[in-house]
């Protein structure tokens, strides 16, 4: 009997999905600490509110436990002493006595509608994978970054390097920028044709500070201040140099958030509130943010290679509500202008929205479901909406299938690269 290529796809997957769920190993920070994945996310990469916290804290465990908390103890570099001997002296350090590095593999499908014949075929399967590096150096340093492995070439994500000058107050440096709002779920971000509509001009290289503080006992507010360079532009014509390489000043780009949460866990303690599902520390809270992006000669969005164009400003604010089994996550962002960065063009103005609906069944199953709109006049305009099912197979090792419905395209893609199509997509991660 003859077979549809959506039964071969999918009899496809699932023998990759079967095969994957024997994983038991776990990531660089779960090793230091010797506890679960799901300590601090409730499906990798999305934090739960312990997680904030965490990372609030220079990626260390919260109201000064973290030493009592970790179970593998770092190599000292000198000794105490030194500290009073100072300056005469190097002042001590330590580093991590195994190391720190977490692997992220990922495996993905897609199965996408030809916009002609109306038929699903030209399946592809996409490997990849993640190298996570990420620790912590005495009480104040920590750092973390990733490379990316694909069977076309390695990439360097990000580094970042944190100087946390106490609990709450942090400088950053590196890769920098607005932080994830959508927590990648159901998809990937950056270049993945399926990322947020919604999304701000990210990242930029450069420097930012970090405040962070509870009310009283819960919730919190958080404070993101930064200057880089994420301008693609020198501001001669082509405004693209040669090679693609970005120009502009270090100090090019200026961008601001703030964010306050209502409830629910602290963001600096990580506890308190009420946790609406306690086995994955989904608290009963909401969090309303702001942003503002301004960069002199323009930057574009981490997706700038299916949406085209620069901007010199943009704003956008967001809002996650958590209750019980449920997230709600919304944001509506602002574009000023969008240019064309091979004329210098202003096509005017964008708008776009994205919204997210996740239900978590069980802790290790979720439904989710998610809204995009995007309209400016240099692009076109799109509207989709994506039904989805993730699946936690063990804490580490997640899968799930979702459908890209697009609703509306007038997307005229001038390098005829991308152009909104619905699909099926599947995905699995496993980390070790």
């Amino acid at each position: 009997m003859k077979r549809s290529p959506f039964f071969l796809f999918m009899a496809l997957m699932l023998s990759i999905f079967l095969w994957n769920n024997d994983a038991s190993a776990i990531p660089a920070f779960a090793r230091k600490y010797h506890t679960a994945c799901s300590t601090c996310h409730l499906a990798f990469p999305v934090r739960n509110a312990f997680g904030e916290a965490f990372r609030n804290n220079g990626y260390r465990f919260p109201d000064s436990t973290d030493e009592e908390m970790v179970k593998e103890e770092p190599i000292k570099l000198g000794s105490d002493n030194y500290k009073k001997l100072f300056p005469q002296a190097i002042w001590p350090s330590d580093i991590p006595n195994m190391p720190s590095f977490g692997l992220l593999a990922k495996v993905d499908a897609s199965l996408p509608k030809d916009r002609f014949s109306g038929k699903f075929k030209n399946s592809q399967i996409d490997e990849e994978l993640d190298i996570f590096f990420g620790g912590t150096i005495t009480n104040q340093i920590s750092y973390i970054g990733d490379l990316s492995v694909t069977p076309d070439n390695t990439t360097l994500g990000r580094i970042l390097l944190l100087w946390t000058f106490k609990p709450g107050i942090t400088m950053a440096m590196g890769t920098v920028g607005f932080p994830e709002q959508f927590d990648l779920i159901s998809t990937h971000s950056g270049s993945d044709p399926n990322g947020y509509a919604a999304q701000m001009p990210n990242p930029n290289k450069g420097i930012e500070l970090r405040f962070t503080g509870n009310f009283e006992k819960t919730g919190g507010y958080a404070l993101v201040a930064g200057v880089g360079r994420n301008s693609q532009t020198d501001g001669a014509a082509p405004l693209v140099p040669p090679g693609g390489e970005p120009g502009g000043s270090f100090i090019d780009t200026k961008y601001v958030r703030a964010a306050v949460k209502i409830g629910g866990s602290g963001l600096l303690s990580g506890s308190g509130g009420e946790l609406g599902n306690q086995y994955i520390g989904l608290d009963n809270s909401i969090t309303i943010g702001a942003n503002f992006y301004n960069s002199t000669h323009g930057g574009n969005v981490n997706a700038a290679d299916y949406t085209y164009g620069l901007t010199k400003t943009a704003y956008s604010g967001d809002v996650r509500i958590n209750y019980g089994n449920m997230r709600l996550v919304g944001q509506y962002a602002h574009f000023v202008e969008v240019i064309d960065p091979a004329t210098g063009c202003d096509y005017g103005s964008r708008d776009a929205v994205s919204l997210e609906g996740d239900y978590w069944i069980y802790p290790w199953l979720f439904g989710v479901f998610r809204y995009e709109h995007l309209k400016d006049n240099f692009n076109g305009e799109y509207t989709k909406l994506i039904p989805g099912v993730g699946v936690l197979l063990r804490p580490n090792v997640k899968m799930g299938i979702q459908y890209v419905a697009v609703t509306k395209n007038t997307f005229t893609d001038p390098f005829d690269i991308y152009m909104p199509e619905s699909s099926w997509n599947l995905y699995t991660q496993i980390g070790f």
